[in-house]
């Protein structure tokens, strides 16, 4: 038996309130992401108003809590997929999960980054 993608899973007969939570998942956690991501944005900018810091050390700082937020963003697409493709389910959960951890991490990681290039300046 062939796997079901999700366009044949809808013509197939799919409950829609399933589909309809899937987008709704997708739409709601990636706009949350876009409004979290302005706010790390203007919180990273002004995060080395005190000069101890580097300019590079700045710059990965935005950079990787930016770039963190991007990968835990687009987790959303493979969890709002998982409301209703079946057949992927787990992998797609999996994905979700694997995207926002690896996002999460990654901004942890260039915060302490950060934080120690900032605590070891003159």
């Amino acid at each position: 038996m062939s796997e079901v993608t999700p366009v044949q899973a809808v013509a197939k007969g799919v409950s829609g309130w399933r589909v309809v939570l899937g987008v709704l998942f997708m739409a709601v956690w990636i706009v949350g992401h876009v409004i979290w991501a302005t706010m790390a944005l203007m919180g990273t900018a002004m995060a080395n108003d005190s000069g101890a810091a580097s300019s590079e050390a700045h710059v990965s700082l935005i950079g990787g809590v930016l770039g963190g937020q991007v990968v835990a963003g687009l987790a959303g697409i493979p969890g709002g997929l998982a409301f209703f493709w079946r057949g992927a389910r787990k992998g797609l959960w999996i994905l979700f999960g694997v995207l926002f951890v690896s996002g999460a991490v990654w901004q942890v990681l260039a915060f302490k980054s950060f934080v120690s290039a900032a605590s070891t300046s003159p």
